[in-house]
Formats: C-alpha cells, structure tokens, sequence
C-alpha cells in the first residue's frame, strides 16, 4: 500500500524543515537500488526468445547511464572526474556537463488532454470569468525569441516527432499561445486516457458506494490517470501545470485519510484551475474535503484547534517558509479556521465550532463575531494571503525553479511577481511572462528531469503507443514508483523536491534507464504498443555509423555530436557488434536498440 500522511499532520515552523509526527518516509535519494526487473517481467523476457548476451548488453547500457548520470547530476565535477569514469557514456558527459559546469533538463510535461475525466481544461464560470479579466490587463503578447526545443523541453513533458513537427511548423510564440489555450486543441490522446477511467467521474458517494472495502482504486486510478495524460494528451503545458499544483497543493495519493476524495481533489480543484487564478484555486483547496481531511481541519474546533492547515497555507501554499508569519499567526489563523466537519461523506460548516473573537493574523483583522458567516470570513483571509506580496513572490520562485534554474535569477522571480499582482493572481500571463523571459531563453542547461519526468520523456520520442485499458498505464505508473517518483505519491504536505540535489541516486537513475532499455527493445511494459528496434527509426540503416547519426535525430532532433557519437562508438564496439550489418538483421535492430537506449541516457535528452 502507498504511504499515507501519518495521522496528526506535518507539523513545520517558520524556516523549519518538515517533519511527520511519527516519522518520515527515508529521502527518495537513499532507496535501495532496484533489481534490473521485477519476477514477472524476467518471465516474460524470457519467453520473448532474446539471448541471454542481448539482455547482458542492455543491462550494461544502463549502467554505463547511471554512471553518466550520476556525473551529471554532480553539478560542476572537473573534466578530470569524467574522464575517470569507466563507461562509453563518461566522455559525452564530459562535453555535456563538465565543459558547461551545469547539469541540465527540467521537468516539463507535454501531453494531457481535455481537462480530465468528466472536467472541462480551463477555468469555468466565476473563475473563467475572473481568469478572462486578468488576461485583458495585460498587452497584447509580444512575440518571444526563444529556442523551439528549449521551450518544447521545459514547456511539455519532452519532444514527439508530432509536437517537433507542429512547433516548427507555428514558431514557439504561437506555439506557446496555443498551448495556453488548451480547450483549443483536439485531444484524441488524452480523451482516449480519460475514458480507461471511468470511475474518476465518479461523485465522492459514488466513490464510497463503488469501493471496495480495504482498495484503493479510485486513488490508483488517479495516479495512472495523471500519468497517461502527461504521456499521451496534446494539451502539453496544461498538464505541466497540472503536475505542478498538484505538487504545490499536495495531497498525497494514494492516502488512507483522502480514499474517497481525492480523485475529485484532482478535478475540481487542480484540474479545473491549472490555467485559471491562484486565488481561486486556493480557495477550492482550503474548502475541499480532501485537503481538510489531509491536514486535520475537520479535526479542527474552538474547543480543540488544530493548527496543520493553518500552518501549511502559510508555510506551503501562500508566503511561504521565509514569509515573515509568526507563531501567533498561525495559532490565530487556525482559530478563524475552525468549524469544518466531514463525516460519512458529507462536508459541513458547523457553527457551533467555530471561534467567534477578533482575529488579527498576518495583517488580516476581522471581528469575526457572527459564527454562521465564519466561511464568508475564512474565505476573506485566504484572498488577503493569496494577494499578498508575499505570496506573489513565494508563487513566481517556485514556478521560476521548476521552469529556469535551481537558482532562478531574482530579476526573473521579481519581474514574475509583479505581473502575479497586476493580474489579481491570473496564472497565464505569468507562464506568459516567464517563457518570454531573456532569462528563461538562456537558461538551456539549468533543469534535469526528474525520474518519472525521464522515462514520460523517453517514451515519448521513441513513439510508444497507448494500450487498450488502464492496465497498461499502470504498469507504467509502478515503474516510476520504483524509481522513486511515482506520481502524486509524496507523501509530506511539500510535495515532490524540484531541485536536482534532491535527485542524485544511482540507484533511481539505474531504474530509470533499465526500464527505458527495456522500451526500446520492445519488451515491457507489453500492454503498450512498443515500436521495437525494427521500427524506432524512419530509416533502416545498414551500417554503424549511421544508425548513430540516425538515432540522434531520433531522440536530440539533430546529428549527434562528436562526443555523443565516439560515446556510441566505444559501447558498440565493447560489444562486439559490427560496423556494417544485413537489414532486418538481429546486428542491425541490436545496435539500434543500444544507440537509442545511450542516447536516452545522455544529457543531451536528461536536459534542453
């Protein structure tokens, strides 16, 4: 079973670090190395008639990765160190991180369809209305100077010969427009995800009549769900954002406190306000049953305040952990909050618990001294926090780390911050500002993929198809759970870290890259259609060299370089492969295969 909030919440102060009330889960970094596959998928390659030296040669590709990787996400090692290393791929790190001295690659997301399971992608309604108006405030859009793959990189969960096509094609200004538009584009991939779940349609009584006791399906089917959309959808950078207020509002999932809840957390609240306004998001959020349930405010009374959400929403979702909000902020806060009940189902505002008083906190002050209007209140004092500067400034760092740097420049977090303000908290125009930023177009090379954002990635540009039923994204979905990164799977308040220290784990990369191996030779997961060696390249060369040349455009969008190509070179010729072969020869698919599961492994693909 996943890992579920422990019960009693997160519990952080003012520049602390988070902490469960009964321990935490050990950082993802100090997983115990996965085997090279689980007992089933070692059946089944077995009955798939590969030999035995075809999965050492593979087996080997992906260490030779992790190695290259685990160089790359050292950030700044010396020329020296990889040349020490003792893989094919060391040398094309050298060229591609040491020469830099920046790891590379951020997490984007491309695909995601229409908004998800029964939900219409963009705001609806008040928050379309409001979402509508903010955009009015702001100039026409200027058209950007930005390199095509670098914003197809960070803005989508990573290039298909589909969307390399379609941003040559419009220019990544119109691309941009159009992908800030979602409800714009036909999504046939990400419908076709939204009907393998059916039951995400499903109402909070549907859900509690329709589950078992004791299974976790709905929450399961959230994450495949989630996952499939970020493969398959061309809605791309909805479902970027999609991720990342999930990750910013995070309720982890699956969860024993939200089982019944939290699919439609994801719809109503994350999904339905991706591309709308911060304010009306964190007002769906705080009044959700699910995040009520996550962080203790149906435990939360006059007689017995709890203060977890009181201190999230400032520590987490607005100010942030540097905002300046006190101790007695947080106490006052969660008194202003109480009177929240949910019970069998059913979400209720009792009166009767909630404190009535002058409340001063975070420079809020209300008389709050009519107990049945304690929401209208409550509802007052979140607008006050998500309008704050503070909050303007804690919102563009986070969305300036997950798309620019690590270290985002503070010209491009200050300039983001204000146009957060002058939109009354509109998200659109700041992703419109940030991606036509001078510091987003120079910043190539300042972001690595995360491991679920890696294996989406490298499923992507070699073209895997979706299966027939649900089944098939899950099988996806435990991969990631392997590798440390399963979706929406955090299991703490904070979400997933978005800084790539956070990622150095051998252990994680090598999973990682067993498994994109095991896609490019058509192996698993078997439930997709897998294009196999025969068919990743348009071409079907009959020697060495230009399968090399061939699979970087594959998988870079352009000829490999110098060192990328000696880096194959080396590993092919360790194995003992010839450098010219039949076609349709089992020579011919192996060094396909090996070419584009090194180059997969590059930092040329873990980065933009």
């Amino acid at each position: 079973m996943a890992e579920g909030f422990p019960a009693g919440g997160n519990h952080t102060g003012p520049g602390g670090d988070s902490a469960t009330g009964n321990g935490s889960a050990e950082p993802l970094q100090k997983s115990p190395a996965p085997a090279f596959r689980s007992r089933r998928q070692s059946r089944e390659l077995a009955g798939a008639g590969l030999s035995r030296r075809s999965m050492m040669v593979s087996g080997a590709t992906a260490v030779a990765a992790a190695g290259g990787t685990g160089y790359l996400l050292l950030r700044g090692g010396s020329g020296e160190a990889a040349a020490s290393a003792s893989t094919a791929l060391s040398g094309q790190t050298s060229t591609a991180a040491g020469s830099t001295g920046a790891a590379t690659s951020a997490s984007a997301g491309s695909t995601a369809s229409s908004a998800g399971a029964g939900t219409a992608a963009t705001p609806s309604g008040a928050a379309a209305t409001k979402a509508a108006a903010a955009g009015t405030t702001t100039k026409a859009a200027k058209k950007i100077t930005v390199d095509p793959d670098l914003l197809l990189g960070r803005a989508s969960y990573g290039r298909t010969a589909a969307s390399a096509q379609l941003i040559g094609k419009l220019g990544a200004s119109a691309w941009l427009e159009r992908q800030l538009k979602p409800a714009s584009i036909s999504d046939p991939g990400g419908q076709a995800v939204d009907a393998q779940f059916p039951d995400l349609r499903w109402s909070i009584a549907q859900a509690r009549k329709g589950m078992k006791i004791g299974a976790w399906d709905v929450m399961q089917d959230v994450c495949g769900h989630h996952l499939g959309r970020a493969l398959f959808s061309s809605r791309e950078l909805f479902e970027v954002m999609v991720d990342f207020w999930a990750n910013h509002l995070n309720i982890a999932c699956p969860s024993s406190e939200v089982w019944d809840t939290r699919h439609r957390f994801q719809i109503d609240v994350i999904r339905k306000h991706a591309l709308g306004s911060f304010e009306d998001m964190l007002l769906a959020s705080a009044f959700h049953p699910s995040m009520l349930t996550f962080l203790d405010g149906t435990n939360s009374s006059k007689a017995s305040p709890n203060e977890n959400y009181a201190r999230e929403v400032l520590e987490l979702h607005t100010v942030g952990v540097n905002g300046g909000y006190t101790e007695k902020d947080i106490q006052r806060s969660a008194l202003l909050l109480t009177g929240w009940t949910f019970w069998e189902g059913k979400l209720t505002y009792d009166p009767n618990r909630h404190y009535t008083g002058q409340i001063k906190a975070f420079g809020f002050s209300s008389a709050n001294s009519d107990a049945s209007k304690g929401p209208v209140t409550q509802r007052k004092y979140l607008r006050h926090l998500a309008n704050h500067p503070k909050t303007a400034k804690n919102i563009a760092t986070k969305l300036a780390t997950h798309f620019v740097s690590d270290s985002p420049p503070q010209s491009l977090v200050t300039k983001l911050a204000q146009v957060y303000t002058q939109n009354d908290t509109a998200i659109v125009p700041v992703l419109r500002a940030l991606f036509g930023s001078a510091e987003f177009a120079a910043s190539s090379g300042e972001k690595i993929r995360r491991p679920m954002e890696q294996l989406v990635a490298s499923a992507r540009v070699i073209g895997v198809k979706n299966g027939s039923s649900s089944k098939a994204l899950m099988d996806v979905y435990y991969l990631s759970k392997e590798a440390g990164h399963a979706p929406l799977g955090w299991s703490m308040p904070n979400g997933f870290p978005d800084v790539a220290e956070s990622w150095q784990s051998p252990a994680s990369a090598l999973q990682v890259f067993n498994t994109t191996t095991a896609m490019v030779h058509g192996w698993w997961p078997n439930k997709m259609t897998l294009p196999g060696p025969e068919k990743l390249l348009s071409t079907k060369p009959t020697t060495r060299a230009a399968v090399i040349t061939a699979a970087g455009k594959k998988v870079f969008g352009r000829t490999p370089t110098a060192r990328e190509r000696s880096a194959a070179n080396t590993l092919l010729t360790g194995t003992k492969l010839g450098t010219s072969f039949s076609a349709g020869s089992w020579d011919q698919k192996e060094t396909i295969a090996l070419t584009v599961s090194l180059f997969l492994s590059a930092p040329a693909h873990l980065s933009v």
